[in-house]
């Protein structure tokens, strides 16, 4: 008989399978294709339901959608509870410290609890965080079979709330979706507006903590000596929040340079890092960053500020963190890039390297399963 994992998210919002970010679902595939039976639980606000979404062999994942306790941002999954339910996996891994969910599974069946913890920093909520600190922590440490976190940022975070014993394993990617992506036809004009003409990207929500401004100061300087450079951002934001950006675009006289696509298709991806030149990533804070792994596997040189996902990805040879929002350092480094072809095709290529030899979810359960 196959042994059987848990996968839990434990956030209380709705999550659409059809986007090609989900980390349960590649995590589940790898567990699959490693010989286990998988189960995924989202959060679902009206009903109860199960599909499989994959399989391998006589192997399965499915996802159960399940109904759940709102509090705060943690779903509590109160059918779950039972441990007729939960002695049916051997491994069942929780997503953050923080959740009540890992707090009630590391009580019930602790020995078989793996937590995969991504955050580097406290919420908002600072009373009761250390109320959870001073009460929850301990029970979760004491009891938890093994803990993994996403960045070394969030495995040092950890230390401070006494977890020991830590791994870092990172975060993988679903390399066979990514490659099926072939839709070429909507970014063509990414290279056809001149042959000469380089593209600088960014994906991601267009809001304040990824630093747009900044990010826009710095565009327009670069265009002051190098004309033929254009600017994509793919991504959506709050509607002041654009307002605000594009204002400034005009302000500064860059709004020509730049291609606003507010979503991509999954199907779209592999053409839209091939069409580019540079990725820009000035966030303040991301646990991970599902982009830089993209960009990455794409052979595409990244220049990012310090986060969880650059600070554990990037080491100088396969792209740049910049941990300094300095209009003139970001333009001098973008600039000598894009002027220089060749060390832009060896920074590509050990990028590609680097996503492929470590961060696939194949790579990433490795790291769970063998420790």
């Amino acid at each position: 008989m196959n042994k059987k994992v848990l996968i839990m998210r434990n956030f209380a919002s709705t999550v659409n399978i059809d986007s090609y970010n989900l980390q349960e679902i590649g995590l589940g595939k790898a567990f699959v294709n490693k010989g286990f039976e998988c189960d995924v639980i989202y959060y679902h606000d009206s009903n109860s339901f199960e599909e499989v979404i994959y399989k391998s062999e006589n192997r399965n994942l499915t996802i159960k959608w399940t109904k759940a306790i709102k509090f705060m941002s943690n779903s509590i999954y109160y059918s779950l509870l039972k441990k007729s339910k939960l002695n049916q996996y051997d491994i069942i891994i929780s997503t953050e410290y923080n959740q009540v969910m890992t707090l009630l599974l590391s009580i019930l069946c602790g020995d078989k609890v793996y937590l995969y913890h991504g955050p580097y920093k406290d919420n908002n909520h600072n009373f009761i965080q250390k109320i959870y600190d001073q009460i929850a922590a301990p029970i979760i440490t004491k009891k938890i079979a093994k803990t993994f976190t996403k960045s070394n940022l969030a495995n040092d975070f950890l230390k401070t709330k006494g977890f020991k014993n830590l791994k870092t394993v990172g975060v993988g990617l679903d390399i066979d979706k990514l490659n099926a992506s072939n839709d070429k036809n909507r970014f063509t004009e990414l290279k056809e507006t001149s042959s000469t003409t380089q593209n600088l990207l960014y994906v991601g929500v267009l809001e304040d903590r990824r630093n747009i401004e900044f990010m826009f100061k710095v565009f327009s300087k670069l265009v002051e000596v190098r004309t033929e450079v254009r600017l994509t951002l793919v991504g959506n934001g709050k509607k002041e929040d654009l307002e605000r950006y594009f204002q400034l675009a005009k302000e500064l006289n860059i709004d020509g340079h730049i291609t606003h696509i507010k979503q991509v298709k999954q199907s779209e991806l592999k053409a839209l890092y091939q069409k580019s030149d540079l990725f820009l990533f000035p966030t303040s804070y991301d646990i991970f960053g599902m982009v830089l792994l993209e960009s990455m596997y794409f052979h595409l040189p990244v220049i990012s500020t310090l986060n969880g996902g650059s600070e554990t990805l990037i080491n100088g040879n396969n792209g740049m963190v910049l941990d300094n929002l300095n209009e003139e350092l970001w333009v001098e480094k973008i600039y000598n890039l894009l002027c220089n072809l060749e060390l832009r095709k060896q920074i590509g290529e050990n990028a590609h390297t680097k996503i492929l030899t470590e961060f696939t979810w194949d790579k990433i359960v490795n790291k769970m399963i063998l420790s």
